[in-house]
C-alpha cells in the first residue's frame, strides 16, 4: 500500500527543507507550523489535509525531485536564506524550486554546490559516517613541507574536535606561495582553514573541485544547471542508494 503520512522530519526532508537530522533542529526550535501551531517532533503529516508552513511558505511534497550544480562565487551564502540580506545560492534558483544546497562553503570559497530537493540523497551526501569525498584547490601562504602536509592527514585538535584531511597533495610551490589539492571528508565548518592555520600557514583562496565526484566542468562561476542523469546516477551510488 502506498504511503499517505509521514513523520514529520521525514516529511520535511522529502520537501526538501533539510535532513531529518536538522529538521528535527527546525522543529525544536519553533521554526516550523502544523496547522497553525507550532509543530511537534511527535507530529504525523498528512499531506493531502494538512497545512506545514517555513520560512512563511506552505510546503509541498515535490513530484519529481531536483537536483542542481552551482559554481558558487566568492561573496554568496551558503544557505536557503540570509537574515543580512546577502545573496544565498538559492537565489540563482529556477523560480518555484525549493531545493536547498548540499553542505555549506564559506562566503569566500568558492566552486560546486549541489542543490536539491531530495532528502535522503542530501543527507548522506553531507553525514560524516558517509565519509563522500570533496576535493578542494587551496592556496596558501607560508613555510610548507610534506611534514606538515602529513600533520594535516593525520589531524589536529581544534576546539576540543579532532580535523584531518584524507590526502594533501602539493600542486605547486613558488617562494612562500603553495597551490595544494585537499580531500576531505568531513567538512567541518572552517576545517580546511583551521587545518592550515595549524601548520602556521594562511589560506589565501580555497575552491572545491569536486563533489561526490561532480565537478563544475565548464559552468563558470554564478551559473547553475540541472544534474545530468549520469551524475544524478554517480551521485547515489557514491551515497550508497539503490538505483
Amino acid at each position: 500500500m502506498t504511503e499517505t503520512k509521514y513523520r514529520i522530519n521525514r516529511f520535511l526532508s522529502l520537501c526538501g527543507v533539510a535532513s531529518r537530522r536538522k529538521a528535527e533542529e527546525l522543529i525544536s526550535l519553533g521554526k516550523i507550523t502544523l496547522n497553525g501551531r507550532k509543530a511537534e517532533l511527535t507530529d504525523i503529516i498528512d499531506p493531502l489535509s494538512d497545512e506545514v508552513v517555513y520560512n512563511e511558505k506552505i510546503l509541498k511534497m515535490p513530484e519529481e525531485h531536483e537536483y542542481f550544480i552551482f559554481n558558487k562565487p566568492s561573496g554568496v551564502i551558503s544557505s536557503v536564506t540570509d537574515d543580512r540580506g546577502r545573496k544565498t545560492v538559492t537565489d540563482f534558483l529556477p523560480e518555484g524550486s525549493n531545493a536547498v544546497p548540499a553542505g555549506r562553503l564559506d562566503i569566500d570559497t568558492t566552486g560546486v554546490i549541489l542543490l536539491m530537493s531530495d532528502g535522503e540523497l542530501l543527507y548522506k551526501l553531507t553525514h560524516p559516517k558517509y565519509q563522500v569525498e570533496k576535493i578542494y584547490t587551496a592556496i596558501i601562504k607560508g613555510s610548507f613541507n610534506s611534514a606538515k602536509a602529513a600533520k594535516m592527514t593525520k589531524g589536529v585538535l581544534v576546539e576540543n574536535i579532532i580535523m584531518k584531511a584524507k590526502k594533501v597533495v602539493t600542486l605547486k610551490s613558488e617562494k612562500n606561495v603553495h597551490t595544494l589539492k585537499i580531500t576531505m571528508t568531513e567538512g567541518r565548518k572552517r576545517e580546511i582553514k583551521e587545518l592550515v592555520k595549524a601548520v602556521e600557514c594562511t589560506v589565501i583562496s580555497l575552491e572545491r573541485i569536486s563533489f561526490a565526484g561532480i565537478t563544475c566542468g565548464s559552468l563558470q562561476q554564478g551559473e547553475i544547471r540541472k544534474l545530468t542523469p549520469e551524475e544524478l546516477l554517480l551521485l547515489k551510488k557514491k551515497a550508497k542508494i539503490r538505483c
